[in-house]
Formats: structure tokens, C-alpha cells, sequence
């Protein structure tokens, strides 16, 4: 059997094709509830960028709230890891084993010299005594223990060695936390890697004082990058790439300052001060600071670890720099608001942060903008994006086959009929010709009745009895307004979605099945007003109080006035009527309802009766109060009343439509 409701095209693989390219159709269907909820296609992207989606492969995209939370989770990780105290610690416990190798060289040779006493050795006694003296009164601040073991002569070889290799590794790892994503950094203390940092700073600190002053530093940038750019990692190709970059270096060392305790912050301070001030790098690592001021943006966090994991200061700039990273892509992801902003995502920090599985999937959520354009169903006008007409069928069409998949237990579909009549719509049949019957002639079977007939002779001689005409169908025109209740109550109750959905359907079914019937929709809560079919999926709930069927109905009736055929009207309602018109045009408005708005409204009914409208009202979260109101209502009408709820709501709505359809041909 042929199957009619796919549409497939074939064609060779040429290796080009990707099979996970996004069908725009398909993220039209994902994104369908959530437009007619809010009624803004910006809104239901956001929305999807922040839930992701699956594609008919079945294979799902994150999406940025998954890895938002996969962010927060690895920074809690961190922060459940690691100790920022020991950063000091480590300087402090190499600075006590210094001092007790020395000691124990001092404590040794003053054994040495226990059975001399000439005047050398009393001397060397003497001077012993008073470097013992001195291990034993050293500060415990590690900067000041530091500076005096700067000053001090060694008796231990050892002592002295591990001393200056203590002071090498401290003064890179002090250089790292400032410039700890540097290809090359200070490797060693020579007085020409010393000259050279120094130099690139000076250059560093001049091109961002004319950058902050607004001159053009296109050249003055090029040259040193030229110079100086084997120290940057890739991706610096501007100014404000490098501002971006130090900037970073900076939070990340005074977060790891931020970190620790006010005397653990207060001491690295003056250990950095007293390194850099050694290498007279001090006053032009505090001009950088200067420089980069203007463009910081707020505080700088204070990151709560509580991990049992010492963090040596070698370590730090990389835990912070992380953290960091982390915390930018973590506060980056939550202001998205369209596929748009995520051109700015640095892709490269994400995957180094989440693996590449988040990488595809972010550049996936970049394009879901792109592919509806392409498959036509949405646009930009004027910087806003909007449905196209195809967009608004396609919603139509999607939502009428839901709700038809929904109403097939209910054998809701075609309905057949045994006759024919007059009518302009062709059957795709024919029939012999009788007398007044209209001569739409079907030439095809006529000529081939006359040459049944007569056989193949030329002119082929046709008479009466060789017509055959189309059988055309019989027809009814009915004229329907769907009454759609936008009162606040809608929403609150969840009936928003699913009444919204049920005029879409309605108008996808009048539009393509019966295209000579006519729908209007009215959407009522504290007053009425006339909604275009095509402003439908657009549509939002009112933020008033008030459900005024009274002006629903009144706005029905004389929109019915012009109309043929049979007149229907179908309400979709939640709440009692709260609101009618005065005379004077004020609304009036009383919770609960009034007796002068109940009377007001069933007045309406009264004259929609005597005009021949028939009311048919399918009522969602019905309470005692409302059941009352529509026993009254229905009494009046003698329209039919259905008590629902939001899962059935479109299938009764349907079936009723395509019921009273088939009784009125």
C-alpha cells in the first residue's frame, strides 16, 4: 500500500551531507507549547536554549542549564578538594627545615670545638653561639624569617642551597600567580630574564595607558606583540583580547588573596611586595594595576574552600584560574538569552571545563535560530524575530493532528455522507446524466460512452444518453465564533495552553477542511476584543481580573449578524462571569459574581436565542457555583454544556464540531 503521509527525497551520499544537521521542522515542534504559552518565539528559543531537545535520531543536545549545573557541580568539587592555607604552609614548613638543617650544622661543629680552647676556636664558639641564637629568636612570620635568612651566612652547605632554591621557586610561583597562563615566564633568576620582564612590562604598561586614553594603539599592539608574543597563549589578536586576558590573570590572584584568612592574606602580600620590590618588578606590577583598574569589572569573589588538601602556592594559580573560568562560563550561561549571544561563548574554556560533547551541543543551540529561517517558519523584523505564515499553518497543523491522534478512540475523523447534491465542490465521481441534474459534463467518460456505444468511428457521434456528469458535493455553510477565556484564572489553573491549542485546531480544521465556513475568535477576560486568526499563536493571557462573557457574547452576536448558514457559538471557559458592561460603558466588576452581571449576561443569551445561535460551552475546573450558572445558561440556550478537563478538552471540542457539522449536511 502506498503510504501518503510521508514525504521522503533520496539522494546519493557524496560525503558532504551530516546527518545531525537540525531540522528546523523539528525544533519547530519542540519549541511549539512553549510559543503559544508565551506567545513569543524569542521566549520559547530562551527556553529551549535552557532545556535542550532531542532530534528524531533520539540522540538529546544539553542544554544550558544542564551545563550550568555540570559548571557548579566541578566548582564544588574544587572547592570540596582543595585547602588554600597551605600556600603559606608549605613556604613556612621549607623555611623550618632550612633552619633545622642549619641548626643541626651549628649544633655540630659546636661539638667540634667542645675540647678546644685556643683563641680561634673560643672565637668560632663565640660566633656559633650567636648564629644559634639567632636560629633559635627567627620570626614566625615566614616574609620576615624569609628576609632574615637573606642576611645570614650559612654553616650548612645544605641549608644554603635549599635556601636559594626555596627563593627561586618562590619567586617564580609568586611571578605565576600574575602571569600563570604565560607560555614563558621567569624560569630563572638571571639578571637578563629579570632585565627582559621588566622590559615587557614597561611596554605592556604603555600600550595599555594609551589604550585607556582612547589613541589608537593598532601598531603600537602589533609591535608588541611581535616582540613579546611568544609569552601569550594563542588567541590574543587585540587589545581588548589582551586586556581580557590580564584581567583574568588579576582575578584569579586576588580571588586566591580573597581566599585566604586576614593575617594569611596580609602575610603573601608581603612576601609578593618584598620578592618584586627585590627584583624591581614591584612599581610595574603596581602600574599594571593601575592600567587594568578602569576595566574590572565588580568585586572579585572570595571562594569558600573546604577541602582537607593543602594547595601549595604553586598549585593556587591553577585551582583559581579554573575557578575562575567556571564561574565566568557559569554567570555567561545564565544571561543568554538568544542563540545569538552564545557567538561569544569561548568554546575553548568550555571544553576544557565540560569535554567536547558540551561544545557540539552549544554549537548546536547556536544554529536552532538559523535552521528555523531556513525551513521559512520563522523571520527577523526589526531585530525581533516572528512566526511566518508557514510557521503559523505549521502550528496549526501540528496541533489539529495532536489533538485528532488524542480523539481516535473517540473515532473522530471524516465524516462520509450517502448523497450527493448541488453544490462547488467536486466529489472526484461521476454519474449518468438525469434530467436537472446541474451539467457539469465529464468529457473524458462522455466521449468514451459514445464510443462504447457506436464503436471507433470518426466524428464520433455523442447523444444524450452518452453524458456522464461530476457528482458534486453537498454543502453547508456554518458560521462558528470560538469565545476564548483569557482571564488570569486560565493560567493558574494550567487551562492556558490547551485552550489556546484547541483554536488553533479548530482554525487549521474550518481553514483546510471547510474553507466556505467562517471562524471568529473573541478573547474575553475583564472585556472582549476580536483576535485575527493570525495573531492567534501570539496571543497571551490577560493580567486583569474579571471573566466578561457578557461582552463576549454580545461582541458574538453581532459578528454573527452578517453571517449565513448555521450560527454557532463555542465558549471556552473556566470561571463564572464576573464583569458586564454598564450602560455607560464602565466596566463593572465583582467577585464573587453579582446578580446584576449574572443578569446581564443570561439577558445576552436571551437575544444570541432569539437570533438562532446555538452556544455550545465547554467549561474547565467547573466549581458548584459555575455548574449553577450553566444549568441556567444552557436552560435558556438549549446549547449543549461539557465539563471537561484539559486533557479531553480537544477531543469534545472537535468531535462536537464535526458532529453538528455532519447533522446540519
Amino acid at each position: 500500500m502506498r503510504n501518503e503521509l510521508f514525504n521522503f527525497i533520496y539522494q546519493r551520499w557524496d560525503g558532504t551531507q551530516n546527518p545531525a544537521d537540525l531540522d528546523g521542522d523539528e525544533i519547530f515542534d519542540e519549541i511549539r507549547d512553549s510559543l503559544l504559552y508565551h506567545g513569543d518565539v524569542a521566549a520559547a528559543l530562551k527556553k529551549l536554549l535552557s532545556e535542550g531537545f532531542r532530534d528524531r535520531h533520539g540522540n538529546r543536545t544539553s542544554g544550558l542549564k544542564d551545563m550550568v549545573e555540570r559548571l557548579a557541580k566541578r566548582r564544588r568539587e574544587i572547592l570540596s578538594q582543595h585547602d588554600p592555607s597551605g600556600i603559606l604552609q608549605e613556604i613556612s614548613d621549607a623555611l623550618d627545615e632550612i633552619v633545622q638543617t642549619e641548626q643541626s650544622a651549628v649544633n655540630s661543629k659546636m661539638d667540634d670545638l667542645a675540647d678546644k680552647v685556643d683563641p680561634s676556636s673560643q672565637q668560632a664558639r663565640d660566633r656559633l653561639n650567636t648564629k644559634g641564637l639567632e636560629l633559635s629568636t627567627m620570626p614566625n612570620s615566614p616574609v620576615s624569617r624569609m628576609q632574615s635568612l637573606k642576611n645570614y651566612e650559612f654553616e650548612s652547605p645544605e641549608a644554603e642551597q635549599a635556601f636559594q632554591e626555596l627563593l627561586e621557586r618562590v619567586y617564580q610561583q609568586i611571578l605565576d600567580s600574575f602571569f600563570h597562563s604565560m607560555k614563558r615566564g621567569l624560569e630563572s633568576q638571571g639578571q637578563e630574564t629579570v632585565a627582559q620582564m621588566r622590559e615587557m612590562l614597561a611596554d605592556l604598561n604603555s600600550l595599555l595607558s594609551d589604550f585607556r586614553e582612547g589613541k589608537n594603539t593598532d601598531a603600537q599592539f602589533g609591535q608588541f606583540m611581535q616582540k613579546w608574543g611568544d609569552n601569550f597563549p594563542p588567541g590574543i589578536n587585540s587589545v581588548e583580547d589582551l586586556v581580557d586576558f590580564l584581567m583574568a590573570q588579576m582575578r584569579a590572584t586576588s580571588a586566591m588573596f580573597n581566599s585566604l584568612s586576614p593575617d594569611q592574606r596580609r602575610e603573601l602580600m608581603e612576601l609578593s611586595q618584598a620578592l618584586m620590590d627585590d627584583l624591581d618588578l614591584g612599581w610595574q606590577l603596581s602600574q599594571l594595576g593601575d592600567n587594568l583598574a578602569p576595566f574590572m569589572g565588580p568585586g572579585t569573589p572570595r571562594y569558600g574552600f573546604h577541602g582537607d588538601q593543602p594547595m601549595s602556592l604553586g598549585d593556587a594559580p591553577e585551582v583559581f584560574s579554573e575557578l575562575g573560568e567556571l564561574s565566568d562560563l557559569e554567570t555567561f550561561l545564565r544571561q543568554v538569552s538568544s542563540p545569538a549571544d552564545l557567538a561569544d561563548v569561548d568554546l575553548a574554556q568550555l571544553e576544557n571545563a565540560l569535554g567536547k560533547g558540551a561544545t557540539e551541543a552549544l554549537e548546536r543551540l547556536a544554529k536552532v535560530a538559523a535552521s528555523l529561517e531556513e525551513a521559512g517558519l520563522v523571520a527577523n523584523d526589526e531585530s525581533r524575530m516572528v512566526l511566518t505564515p508557514k510557521g503559523m499553518r505549521r502550528i496549526g497543523e501540528s496541533v489539529l493532528s495532536e489533538l485528532f491522534s488524542k480523539g481516535e478512540d473517540a473515532r473522530l475523523g471524516d465524516h462520509a455522507l450517502t448523497r450527493s447534491g448541488i453544490g462547488n465542490d467536486l466529489e472526484y465521481e461521476t454519474k449518468p446524466y438525469e434530467f436537472g441534474d446541474p451539467f457539469n459534463l465529464n468529457i473524458n467518460k462522455t466521449i468514451r460512452n459514445a464510443l462504447l456505444r457506436s464503436g471507433a468511428e470518426i466524428p464520433v457521434k455523442v447523444t444524450p444518453e452518452d453524458f456522464e456528469i461530476e457528482k458534486m458535493e453537498k454543502l453547508s455553510r456554518a458560521s462558528t465564533v470560538l469565545l476564548l477565556d483569557l482571564s488570569l484564572s486560565m493560567p493558574l489553573r494550567d487551562n492556558f495552553l490547551t485552550a489556546k491549542k484547541v483554536a488553533l485546531a479548530l482554525h487549521s480544521l474550518i481553514s483546510t477542511k471547510y474553507p466556505k465556513d467562517s471562524l471568529s475568535i473573541v478573547g474575553f477576560s475583564e472585556v472582549a476584543r476580536r483576535i485575527e486568526p493570525y495573531a492567534l499563536p501570539e496571543v497571551s493571557w490577560d493580567y486583569v481580573y474579571g471573566t466578561n462573557m457578557e461582552h463576549a457574547l454580545l461582541m458574538a452576536r453581532e459578528i454573527l449578524r452578517y453571517e449565513e448558514g448555521h450560527k454557532q457559538i463555542i465558549m471556552i471557559t473556566d470561571g463564572e462571569p464576573t464583569a458586564h458592561i454598564l450602560p455607560g460603558g464602565e466596566v463593572f466588576f465583582s467577585y464573587p459574581s453579582s446578580p446584576e452581571t449574572i443578569a446581564a449576561t443570561l439577558k445576552e443569551v436571551m437575544r444570541c436565542t432569539r437570533e438562532d445561535i446555538t452556544i455550545n460551552t465547554f467549561v474547565l475546573d467547573a466549581t458548584w457555583e459555575l455548574k449553577k450558572f450553566m444549568e441556567k445558561f444552557a436552560s435558556i440556550n438549549k446549547g449543549r454544556v461539557f465539563y471537561t478537563d484539559p486533557a479531553h478538552l480537544g477531543k469534545f471540542v472537535l468531535i462536537d464540531f464535526l458532529a453538528q457539522k455532519s447533522k446540519s449536511i
